[in-house]
């Protein structure tokens, strides 16, 4: 892993061995980002450490009044899971590198499938989920509990991700939670989870997040907004050309 792009500050040692790793960033309707955070609450994980990276915004995360970073990473070892869950977004210029960086780190502990977890925008709110994988050989894996996603494109960190896996060889699943506008939908991210859980068998409750929808909404709405606060028009003209924090 190239530490001048990403560091993996971990506070425990990973004891999961050839883990799933999931990974979860903000993207349309914030799908990726609730979906993975709830995975995490609801198993109650154990937290590894994070990531830094001098391509993330300049942001802190409370936990329970407790300075947390933005990108943490999870294991379960009964469901032999790692998570990456994020509330900072990627900028597309950065997404290329901090792809290539995740996937190495999934390599490196071994994960033998990645799963990435993102929303789509779709003009309608049957809250489908859509399904895209990095190798032929997975389509059978999908196809009746996901809709293909036949033809189209994936962006962001979460498309990086998926290039870098065809690349590699590295089997990798994405789903796509439809949602249909740009706003925080957790009733995506139900649908989401729902969807893992057919082709894993993981047994996550969804139950909980059902009962929370609107008050996810509110907060997501407001992590959002403060997202937009953290990088001024002048701090934007002093970020490295090749990865502009903000577009």
């Amino acid at each position: 892993m190239d530490k001048e792009i990403v560091q993996v500050i971990l506070e425990k040692e990973p004891t999961v061995k050839n883990p799933i790793l999931i990974e979860g960033f903000p993207g349309i309707g914030l799908v990726g980002n609730i979906a993975s955070q709830y995975i995490v609450n609801e198993l109650k994980m154990t937290y590894l450490g994070a990531m830094s990276s001098r391509y993330f915004p300049p942001l802190a995360v409370l936990l329970g009044g407790v300075v947390n970073m933005p990108v943490r990473i999870y294991e379960d070892v009964a469901k032999g899971l790692v998570i990456i869950t994020a509330d900072i977004p990627v900028h597309p210029l950065a997404a290329f590198e901090i792809g290539k960086e995740i996937v190495s780190f999934a390599q490196s502990l071994g994960a033998r499938e990645m799963i990435c977890l993102a929303g789509i925008t779709v003009m309608g709110d049957e809250h489908r989920v859509f399904g895209a994988v990095s190798r032929q050989d997975l389509l059978d894996k999908i196809k009746d509990k996901a809709e293909v996603f036949e033809l189209g494109t994936i962006t962001g960190i979460t498309g990086s991700i998926m290039n870098e896996c065809r690349i590699r060889n590295m089997s990798a699943v994405c789903l796509l939670g439809e949602t249909a506008s740009a706003d925080p939908d957790p009733r995506a991210a139900i649908a989401t989870i729902e969807t893992l859980n057919k082709i894993y068998d993981l047994g996550i409750s969804t139950a909980k997040l059902s009962e929370q929808t609107e008050q996810i909404e509110v907060q997501m709405a407001q992590l959002a907004q403060q997202m937009k606060a953290t990088t001024t028009e002048e701090q934007q003209a002093q970020m490295p050309k090749e990865f502009p924090m903000y577009g």
